[in-house]
């Protein structure tokens, strides 16, 4: 029966790494499970149900037999944004970044455990005949990371973890090309391309005592090489060398690394409070370039400067055992920003973000179910200090604004 269930979950991770996509800060994901949700991100130090594999995988060695949980967040975002004192508003959508973990446990010192989750996603949608179009009107970034880990309890109170993170990225940005100059009408750019890379993971749980634990969990950078197709609806020649026309595309980006940490206090047996943070090293991000086998406009490559800084991510979450069956989670998480004001666009006309979630667990025998609600609000943005808006199709006179998101989470668990 177990080989048999482990078999249908082999086929069920790959089957839900093919439909993985999702809004994000940054481009980065941090919705997990529906317990991580509810408990705003703060897992690192409590790092005890199989979704630790994505955050802090040296928890795995706390979780008795072999376990699963499977689920997914539905995020739904709404989005304004003000041109010239026109307001658009974006398109709304849901995106549904899925989650699947299984862990084992082999005796009392070693654990393993194998994760598909998405760390990074991006969707942005706005109509094909909006005021910034010549800067983006679809922008869709997914991705999927297979992590298995090992994990090695070397002391009672001391256990550590490695892994290896197999990251597929998907891109899909299109815009539109003003050619009114030329006596033509718009003409769309798209930009395709797909390529993968490989991360380290590393883990640390300590219990410190009775009523305190400390937890830390590390990505590495990866780079992705990608390549695809970049294409002109329509092909036009404009002038002598100045030709679009459809060609290949490749190019490469170096994912930040992340460094996860959660100090979590237990007061009494069925409460817990962890408070942490996030650093992603976004600074790894300087430069959006992409590389054409044939000229494009004349040129071989076009280069969108981004410099976007290191920041962190801060929570707190609660969680109460109310009775043998329910539990209830609240948590606050303070998302900072990584965009550079200078170089901004409407691909992420974002800001810092405010999260409120909630949520609650549900145990039967060897099931568990969770739920969460999330309510996301960001701050306004103004695109004034923009230096290289001629080349980007920035509009100096615009703002991001009224931007917030509702996600609801669902994971459901089993234990053998």
């Amino acid at each position: 029966m177990k080989r048999h269930f482990i078999s249908v979950a082999a086929v069920l991770m790959f089957v839900l790494a093919g439909i993985s996509s999702a809004s994000a800060s940054g481009f980065a994901l941090y919705e997990y499970s529906a317990r991580g949700n509810a408990l705003g991100g703060a897992v690192v130090g409590r790092a005890d149900d199989p979704a630790t594999l994505a955050t802090n995988p040296a928890g795995i060695t706390q979780l008795e037999g072999t376990q699963v949980a499977a689920g997914a967040s539905f995020i739904m975002p709404n989005m304004d944004v003000s041109l010239n004192g026109n307001q658009v508003h974006g398109q709304n959508n849901v995106w549904i970044p899925p989650h699947f973990y299984l862990t084992h446990k082999y005796n009392d010192k070693w654990a393993f455990g194998v994760g598909i989750y998405s760390r990074f996603g991006l969707g942005t949608e706005f109509d094909a005949d909006w005021p910034g179009r010549y800067n983006v009107t679809e922008a869709l970034i997914q991705s999927y990371s297979i992590n298995p880990n090992v994990a090695y309890k070397v002391t009672d109170k001391l256990s550590l973890s490695v892994g290896v993170e197999y990251i597929d990225v998907k891109l899909d940005i299109q815009k539109k090309a003003n050619l009114s100059p030329y006596g033509l009408d718009d003409m769309l750019s798209q930009t395709k391309a797909e390529g993968a890379g490989y991360a380290l993971t590393l883990g640390l749980l300590y219990q410190i005592n009775d009523q305190w634990k400390f937890g830390a969990g590390y990505h590495s950078q990866a780079e992705i090489n990608a390549h695809g197709d970049q294409s002109f609806t329509p092909n036009v020649t404009l002038a002598p060398g100045v030709a679009f026309a459809d060609t290949n595309v490749s190019g490469s980006v170096v994912l930040p690394d992340m460094l996860n940490l959660g100090l979590t206090y237990y007061p009494i047996k069925d409460l817990s409070i962890e408070v942490g943070g996030t650093l992603t090293r976004w600074s790894t991000y300087n430069e959006l370039r992409f590389e054409f086998d044939d000229p494009v406009g004349g040129n071989l490559s076009s280069t969108s400067v981004k410099d976007w800084k290191d920041v962190w991510r801060y929570n707190i979450g609660v969680e109460y055992k109310a009775l043998d069956w329910l539990t209830l989670r609240c948590g606050y998480t303070y998302d900072e920003s990584p965009l550079n004001s200078n170089h901004l666009d409407y691909l992420i006309p974002g800001n810092d973000r405010q999260l409120y979630s909630a949520g609650l667990g549900f145990n039967w025998k060897d099931w568990t179910l969770d739920l969460s609600y999330t309510y996301l609000w960001m701050k306004g943005r103004d695109y004034g200090d923009v230096i290289d808006s001629a080349s980007s199709k920035v509009t100096v006179d615009s703002h991001a604004k009224n931007a917030r998101t509702d996600i609801y989470g669902i994971t459901i668990g089993y234990k053998f």
